[in-house]
C-alpha cells in the first residue's frame, strides 16, 4: 500500500481514516477538498482539478482523500489500493449532521478557500442519493490488479487500522 485513494459518501469518515492511515504508514495525505474549494465555495474548474490530482499522484507514496465522482476513475488508474467506505445511510447522515454541528461556522483544516462549514441542500441531496452503484461499476472497470478494500461499518475501519 503506497498509492492509496479513499472514497465514499460525505460523512463516511474518509478524512478521519486518511489521517489515521497516513500517520500509521508514514505517508503524506492529500485532502481533495483543500484543492477543489476556493473562496466563497467556488469550485476549481475540472481541468485544473485533474491537473492538481495528477501532480499529487506523481509521488512514490500518497494517500488521497476525496470522492469527486467526475475524477475517481483518474485516481483509480494511479492507485495501488482503493478503499471504499460504503456505509449505511443512517451512519452517513448521523456523521454528516454531527460534523455540521461540530464545525458550524468554522474553517476545517481539510477544506480550501478559507470556507466555513455550512449545509446546503445540494450537498445533503448528494449524501442521500450517493451513487454507490456507480462506484462499484468504476471499481469493476478500473480495479483490476488493485488492492480493493470495501468497508461497510465503522467497526470494520477500526479492525482494518488495527491489522495494519
Amino acid at each position: 500500500m503506497d498509492k492509496i485513494i479513499i472514497i465514499g459518501s460525505p460523512g463516511a469518515g474518509k478524512t478521519t481514516l486518511a489521517t489515521k492511515l497516513g500517520a500509521k504508514l508514514g505517508i503524506e495525505v492529500h485532502y481533495l477538498d483543500k484543492y477543489f474549494w476556493q473562496e466563497n465555495w467556488q469550485p476549481l474548474p475540472q481541468d485544473q482539478f485533474k491537473e492538481v490530482q495528477s501532480r499529487l499522484m506523481q509521488g512514490k507514496r500518497w494517500i488521497i482523500d476525496g470522492n469527486f465522482t467526475k475524477s475517481i476513475g483518474h485516481r483509480m488508474t494511479q492507485a495501488d489500493t482503493i478503499i471504499f467506505l460504503d456505509f449505511p445511510k443512517h451512519i452517513i447522515l448521523w456523521r454528516y449532521f454531527k460534523r455540521y454541528f461540530q464545525h458550524f461556522n468554522k474553517v476545517r483544516f481539510d477544506v480550501g478557500g478559507n470556507n466555513k462549514q455550512n449545509m446546503k441542500w445540494k450537498h445533503l441531496k448528494f449524501v442521500l442519493l450517493y451513487p454507490a452503484s456507480e462506484v462499484y461499476a468504476l471499481l469493476k472497470e478500473y480495479g483490476l490488479g488493485k488492492n480493493i478494500i470495501i468497508l461497510h461499518r465503522p467497526k470494520g475501519v477500526n479492525q482494518f487500522l488495527h491489522n495494519i
